[in-house]
């Protein structure tokens, strides 16, 4: 590891410098840029994954929390409001390399599936049979299982996942993976809006599929 380490910094033209002296250097915070335009404030309830995880779990990093997800029409316009903030926000904070802060999203959490089943209605509808919450990362550590969770792989690297509580399931969100098919999700928001009314948002790319009509196209909103 030393001779790699070693070999990296010559490739750099810093090893002499690395090798004959320890340095520390401060960093102003103010000049750290973030990676991700925004990022939701609410987080699920996390549990201790007890055993490793299979080759099919459903693993994504803490800050890719329903960054794409599901809202029932009723939260259309509280929706809207929030993407058209987040669109000035992150126009003013978007810099060359990053943003200068994220938008932070807050919204109220309201059952986007109503009932004591929800995991069932879904499974019925999408034809796939639910398995465990997803695990949170945290950098390159687990942070944990989502506390009451699951999950739907829908094929193409797609998965929904989501928790359930006494009312329904407050948040169903969609985790698109590497070289993920997105026509896969892009069916499921059908079944999805025709049979439960649902509305689809992908935060980054600050867009909502609103509805099919009757022709069967999709009709989109954007800020």
């Amino acid at each position: 590891m030393k001779k790699l380490f070693t070999s990296l910094l010559a490739l750099l033209g810093i090893a002499s410098s690395a090798q004959s002296q320890q340095s520390i250097q401060s960093i102003d915070p103010s000049k750290i840029l973030f990676s991700i335009p925004t990022l939701s404030e609410d987080i699920a309830e996390l549990e201790p994954v007890k055993q490793a995880p299979g080759k099919d779990a459903c693993m994504f990093h803490e800050d890719e929390w329903t960054q794409v997800e599901f809202f029932a029409k009723s939260q259309l316009t509280e929706v809207q409001r929030l993407l058209k903030e987040y669109n000035q926000f992150e126009q003013a904070n978007r810099v060359k390399h990053g943003w200068l802060k994220p938008y932070i999203r807050r919204i109220k959490r309201t059952s986007v599936i109503k009932g004591a089943s929800p995991v069932e209605v879904l499974e019925k509808l999408l034809e796939r049979k639910a398995g465990p919450g997803p695990i949170l990362l945290s950098s390159s550590t687990v942070a944990g299982r989502v506390k009451d969770g699951f999950s739907l792989a829908l094929g193409g690297n797609v998965t929904l996942y989501g928790y359930s509580d006494a009312e329904g399931t407050p948040v169903l969100g969609a985790h698109v993976g590497k070289d993920g098919e997105d026509i896969k999700l892009t069916q499921v928001f059908m079944k999805l809006n025709a049979a439960e009314g649902l509305i689809l948002v992908d935060w980054r790319a600050q867009i909502i599929l609103t509805a099919v009509t009757a022709s069967g196209q999709i009709d989109v909103w954007r800020p």
